[in-house]
């Protein structure tokens, strides 16, 4: 009886734990990357749009900046390299802003870069989303 009443205990512990791994948690401060891929000539430029939503209950001054792998980096470059979107009060966001994306080939003929934008406040980073950026001859 002891051993059913531990099975029991046990897996009730067990489908606890499950269950908080599928509850969402809310955001106080949302990033919108669009588009989330793009397509780009060795050398040429493209724009993405970038959004910060404050929903939290305080104003902030959030920053967007965006990491790329650091053997990466001599052939892909955004600028602004970081975003300081100024104050968001609750509720604000910060309108889209535009951001130049540069690639270059480094061999080949087709290369996919990762990177990702992260809103950074107070040294925290708060979202973050990732852009695939895929360069061609």
């Amino acid at each position: 009886m002891k051993i059913i009443i531990a099975i029991m205990v046990v897996s009730a512990l067990f489908a606890g734990c499950l269950s908080e791994k599928n509850t969402q948690e809310k955001k106080d401060v949302i990033l919108d990357l669009e588009p989330s891929s793009i397509n780009l000539k060795s050398g040429e430029v493209k724009q993405v749009k970038i959004r910060v939503n404050n929903s939290g209950i305080s104003g902030i001054n959030p920053v967007v900046r965006f990491n790329v792998n650091s053997s990466d980096k001599p052939y892909l470059n955004f600028t602004p390299g970081s975003y300081d979107l100024g104050y968001l009060r609750p509720g604000e966001d910060s309108g889209f802003r535009l951001v130049d994306v540069r690639a270059t080939l480094a061999a080949g003929e087709e290369i996919k870069y990762h990177a990702r934008a992260q809103v950074i406040y107070n040294g925290k980073v708060f979202d973050s989303k990732d852009l695939i950026v895929t360069v061609a001859r």
